[in-house]
């Protein structure tokens, strides 16, 4: 097990830990300083302005649908959302960031201001429709979204808004009656005018990189949202579009109280938990399974010191490194009957051991996180006689603590006793012998077995 735990050592499990090669680095830098010019945060309002898609011009475009009935997009109506939902993506990561930081919470006498200004908008209530909008056949040919996807929120106030959105989250359903915890920060398109919808009957529209959804699960009671999951590759190492989600799930399981009383996954359900070929993992994210194993490393990850650490509320978080036992695998041309998978936590019990290399046993409730894929220390030979590491995927889970199963200690015998047991194990072996010999004297077998026993 030692050996194999060097074979699936994990070679990165960082974010932003990468070093660039000296030439490379001032080569950027000389890039960089050559920008300096033109790399100025612009507001939403300019940003959107120089695509042609000022806050009046949207405004006027999309006052047509806030007085539907039912929600609906006409080809023109759907390619602007398109336009809005690209241009939005399509910000630099720092404008996007610092458009955020800057955003307000909603307020009804303020939206019409924010919808002028282009300001990035704060929206909490309850999601209780969403409607899928595929695209109609002339756009389809023009544009890579083929559907995007109408949400309904019944804000705190009570009033409406149709927030439109590229992507769901996993397990959020379509075209029915819900009454679910969600959010977004978006752009405002059009704002009714308040002196005809003094009564709120009028929804706001609105565009959002993404939804905001707590649903009723084990992980979103705990405040998880699921909508950050829509950054997540799996069968790719840790990317940094996936840094948001990741601390804010080590944040969300730092509320677990313990391993819940709940029997360990099946042999099925792990078995496909680990195939790197089975859609099992991405249907699961956020679930909460219960497993047991052998840590083999244990390690302290630095968070540095920025948004990631606000997030987290701490400078550190421990990676665990677990075998766990399986049915017969064949992986490659090798077959093994254990699989190792990563598991991310905030806290570890008092005493267990840290490091490189440890042998302990442990049982641990984790959120399914992703399917990671690294190269392992065990090299694949290439035609040139060079050796390369072998890519391998593990399921990344992540939680607050593991539960430590210390080995038991073996039985200890009153003073005196010590040779109690070695003496009762000879008495059986001489016992057994004398039956034996006795069983020899009375019969012998006159028949010789078959070579194979073949059944009826």
């Amino acid at each position: 097990m030692k050996i194999m735990c060097q074979v699936y050592r994990l070679e990165n499990l960082r974010f932003f830990h990468a070093r660039m090669q000296g030439t490379t680095a001032l080569f950027l830098l000389f890039v960089l300083n050559g920008a300096t010019a033109s790399s100025a945060v612009q507001s939403p309002a300019e940003y959107f302005s120089t695509w042609g898609l000022s806050p009046a011009y949207v405004q006027e475009q999309t006052s047509v649908i806030a007085e539907r009935k039912e929600f609906s997009l006409s080809s023109g109506e759907f390619q602007l959302m398109v336009r809005m939902l690209d241009r939005f993506q399509g910000a630099p990561n720092q404008w996007r960031q610092e458009w955020a930081s800057s955003s307000v919470e909603f307020e009804s006498g303020q939206a019409k201001e924010c919808q002028e200004q282009c300001r990035s908008v704060r929206m909490r209530g309850q999601i209780t429709k969403v409607i899928r909008i595929t695209a109609p056949d002339d756009v389809a040919m023009i544009t890579k979204s083929k559907d995007i996807f109408a949400v309904q929120l019944e804000l705190n106030n009570a009033e409406k808004a149709w927030v439109v959105v590229p992507d769901l989250p996993v397990g959020l359903s379509v075209d029915t009656n819900l009454h679910e915890k969600g959010g977004a920060s978006v752009i405002l398109l059009h704002v009714p005018d308040r002196a005809s919808n003094t009564q709120n009957k009028k929804p706001i529209l609105a565009v959002a990189m993404r939804l905001e959804w707590c649903p009723q699960t084990p992980f979103g009671r705990l405040g998880m949202d699921y909508g950050l999951f829509t950054s997540v590759d799996d069968g790719m190492p840790l990317q940094a579009s996936e840094a948001e989600a990741f601390y804010a799930s080590l944040s969300a399981s730092k509320s677990q109280i313990d391993i819940p009383d709940a029997p360990l996954l099946n042999d099925t359900s792990l078995v496909s938990l680990l195939d790197p070929a089975s859609d099992w993992l991405p249907l699961h994210r956020g679930d909460q399974i219960v497993l047991s194993g052998t840590a083999r490393r244990i390690t302290k990850v630095l968070v540095e010191p920025g948004q990631y650490q606000d997030i987290l509320g701490s400078d550190h978080y421990w990676e665990i490194f677990i075998f766990v036992a399986t049915p017969l695998l064949q992986i490659g041309e090798d077959f093994q009957d254990t699989y190792p998978l990563v598991f991310c936590c905030t806290e570890l019990p008092q005493g267990l051991p840290i490091g490189e290399q440890v042998n302990e046993p442990i049982q641990i409730a984790g959120f399914i996180f992703k399917r990671y894929r690294y190269v392992t220390q065990r090299l694949s030979r290439q035609r040139n006689g060079a050796g390369i590491g072998r890519p391998q995927e593990s399921p990344l889970l992540i939680g607050k603590s593991p539960s430590w199963l210390p080995a038991k200690q073996p039985l200890q015998f009153p003073g005196g006793m010590t040779w109690l047991p070695v003496l009762t194990a000879l008495a059986l072996v001489v016992w057994i012998m004398k039956g034996f010999c006795q069983s020899r004297r009375r019969s012998r077998l006159t028949d010789t077995l078959p070579d194979e026993i073949q059944l009826p």
